[in-house]
């Protein structure tokens, strides 16, 4: 289930580009990749929050 060009410690690419494995907290793509995952989710939150306290 892991994409086929994902990097491992044990792959290297000589060819062919692999991406690079996300790591802890996908920090290996930036501190604000999780930063901004979790302000979505927040976010997110609020907003389905808010509709349900009006549809009640």
């Amino acid at each position: 289930m892991v994409h086929p060009r994902m990097g491992t410690p044990l792959t290297s690419a000589p060819d062919v580009a692999l991406l690079e494995p996300p790591g802890f907290l996908m920090l290996n793509y930036g501190l604000a990749t999780p930063t901004v995952t979790l302000a979505a989710h927040v976010a997110y939150g609020a907003l389905i929050g808010a509709f349900t306290s009006l549809a009640r």
